[in-house]
């Protein structure tokens, strides 16, 4: 009992004094989440409790349940350029998996290598002043667009690993739908009712009840997704974005309240997630010049993959320069290659040492391209003050 209480505090500490390292060394949290997991697990603690494993789950749940709550498909489809914005996400999900099996590789790893967050992308730009700038709203478009086509890939992934082309894939996703459509119903129905008593609104989301009635509504409605992503047969991360989305998309005016939806996620349970990813890498594989050396390759890979928006960069209206930043800042979905290599590992679609490959690939792109792109922003910043007109 001692034992498993002592476990418990390391891991606390280390996700409380993570985010000070952040801030002072400019690294992503989640990366050295991961860090810590693996020095953590390698070398003091031998043993992963089954606390700290359902902890780590009901982390990875509520982190895509947050993923879809950040997606805003309202602002999406006013920029005017969602089209564009798709496209980009598209040409990555097809050409990168498509150069893979050229090079003799597996499909499921080109799509990986292909994923799109937002999770770095929206941090970065508010530190560098950029995000409610025109190219900043871009980038910012395209990540969430991107992340969405993520889970979808990775859904049809899923579908068809369990039943191939046949009609069972497809009644699997007609009921994923049906399901979803219901939750959407659901939420509709419950924002109709609120509408017409605007003061419980205002209790549930911006009052300091001590019973937190609205943040014990929506962790359940975050882990009833998961439910009915199992239900449907499906992997229960999908369920929890798309609720996440759902609820994003009828509740449209949060306030206060998702600073609470977040400090709960980010707060407690997503880093159990994090170092539970470093938790289960072998510390071996550091030693390993193969896996390095396969890293180092996969880190240029995801690069390659986002160079869409220099294609398209006049229908976005950027210039070269501003596609470059928007390629290097694209090119850091530390959570959802994360998030691919777990589901391929429990789909026998990615061996361990590949799986300690991606993990090193997003941990490397997580902390390259946006340091990267950093330097670029000091121009992208200059450029908009010479532009600005003096004041009067």
């Amino acid at each position: 009992m001692l034992e498993s209480q002592i476990s418990f505090f390391v891991v606390m500490l280390g996700a409380m004094l993570i985010p000070f390292l952040g801030r002072r060394f400019r690294l992503p949290g989640a990366a050295l989440e991961i860090v810590y997991g693996i020095v953590l697990f390698n070398l003091f603690v031998r043993q992963r409790p089954e606390w700290f494993l359902l902890l780590k789950e009901m982390g990875f749940i509520y982190l895509m349940f947050i993923a879809g709550m950040e997606l805003d498909l309202t602002m999406i489809r006013k920029s005017g350029k969602s089209f564009w914005y798709v496209l980009v996400a598209l040409l990555s999900f097809t050409l990168t998996p498509l150069a893979f099996v050229a090079l003799g590789q597996s499909f499921y790893l080109g799509l990986t290598v292909a994923m799109i967050s937002a999770g770095i992308v929206i941090p970065v730009l508010k530190e560098s002043g950029l995000n409610k700038t025109p190219l900043g709203q871009q980038v910012i478009g395209i990540a969430l667009t991107g992340e969405l086509l993520s889970i979808l890939v990775l859904t049809l992934v899923d579908a068809y690993h369990k039943h191939g082309l046949t009609i069972l894939a497809v009644l699997e996703l007609a009921r994923l739908t049906l399901l979803f459509a219901g939750a959407f119903l659901v939420l509709k129905a419950l924002y109709i009712l609120v509408w017409w008593h605007p003061e419980r609104v205002s209790r549930l989301m911006e009052s300091d009840d001590p019973i937190e009635e609205g943040i014990r509504t929506v962790v359940t409605v975050a882990f009833a997704g998961g439910l009915l992503a199992s239900l449907a047969g499906a992997e229960p991360i999908l369920g929890s974005f798309i609720v996440g989305m759902i609820f994003s998309y009828v509740f449209k005016s949060k306030g206060r309240f998702e600073e609470k939806i977040n400090a709960i996620g980010f707060g407690f349970l997503i880093p159990f997630f994090f170092i539970g990813v470093g938790a289960e890498f072998p510390l071996g594989l550091l030693l390993s010049a193969e896996t390095v050396r396969t890293a180092a390759v996969l880190t240029l890979a995801v690069f390659a993959s986002n160079l869409s928006p220099l294609l398209l960069a006049r229908p976005l209206g950027v210039t070269l320069l501003e596609a470059t930043g928007m390629a290097l800042l694209l090119s850091a979905p530390l959570s959802m290659i994360v998030v691919s290599g777990t589901i391929g590992m429990k789909m026998g679609l990615v061996s361990p040492t590949t799986s300690g490959a991606l993990i090193l690939t997003a941990l490397l792109a997580s902390i390259l391209y946006p340091s990267l792109f950093r330097v670029l922003a000091r121009r992208f910043a200059g450029d908009a003050a010479s532009s600005s007109p003096p004041p009067a």
